[in-house]
C-alpha cells in the first residue's frame, strides 16, 4: 500500500512473513499477524472461507450494514476468536467482516467494510475496504485491479534493513 511517507507491506512468500512500514524497521509476522494477513486474503475469495475455518454457523437474524439488512454468518476455528461475517443476501458478496486482533492489551476488534465490487476476470471484486480499530479507522481504495498479472518474484523476498536500529550506549 503506498502511503503519503512511502509503501507499507505486508509480505508472504509461503513461509515467512513480514511487515515494512515507513520509519520503522521491517519485522517479522507474530503467530497473530499471520492469521490475520490469512483471513485477510481468504475475504477476498469468500469460497474459500469453509476451508479456513472449523465451524460456520448461520445467525437465526440479520443485522444492518449502513441501511441494508445483511446476513450474518459466526466463524470459528480452534485457538482463535470468531469472526463475524456479513454478506448481501441479494448478491452474496461479503459486505463487513468483524474480527479480534491478539495485542499485548488483550483482543482488539477489527472491523473491515467491503464495496465497490466490480468485476476482474469473472469475478466480483471489492475495490474499496474500510479498515476500522480502536485506534481509527482509514480507507483503500484500488484504481486498477489485474487478473494474474505478473509480479517480479523478488517483491516476495523480505527486504533488507533500511533503518539501523538504535545503538545502547553498550555497543561502542
Amino acid at each position: 500500500m503506498r502511503t503519503p511517507n512511502g509503501e507499507s507491506v505486508t509480505g508472504y512468500n509461503g513461509k515467512d512473513g513480514w511487515l515494512a512500514a515507513p520509519g520503522r524497521p521491517t519485522r517479522e509476522m507474530s503467530d497473530a499477524d499471520d492469521y490475520v494477513a490469512k483471513l485477510d486474503a481468504t475475504a477476498m475469495f469468500p469460497s474459500h472461507l469453509a476451508a479456513m475455518f472449523g465451524e460456520l454457523k448461520l445467525q437465526p437474524h440479520p443485522e444492518k450494514v449502513g441501511d441494508h439488512a445483511a446476513t450474518v454468518v459466526w466463524a470459528t476455528t480452534r485457538g482463535q476468536p470468531p469472526v463475524k461475517l456479513y454478506f448481501d443476501p441479494q448478491s452474496g458478496l461479503l459486505v463487513r467482516m468483524v474480527h479480534y486482533t491478539d495485542t499485548a492489551l488483550g483482543l482488539n476488534p477489527v472491523q473491515v467494510d467491503y464495496g465497490d465490487y466490480r468485476d476482474v476476470g469473472g469475478a466480483k471484486t471489492p475495490y474499496r475496504w474500510t479498515i476500522a480499530r480502536p485506534s481509527g479507522a482509514f480507507t483503500i481504495q484500488l484504481d486498477e485491479v489485474q487478473d494474474n498479472a505478473p509480479i517480479d518474484a523478488a517483491r516476495f523476498e523480505r527486504p533488507a534493513q533500511t533503518a539501523s536500529a538504535p545503538q545502547s550506549p553498550s555497543d561502542h
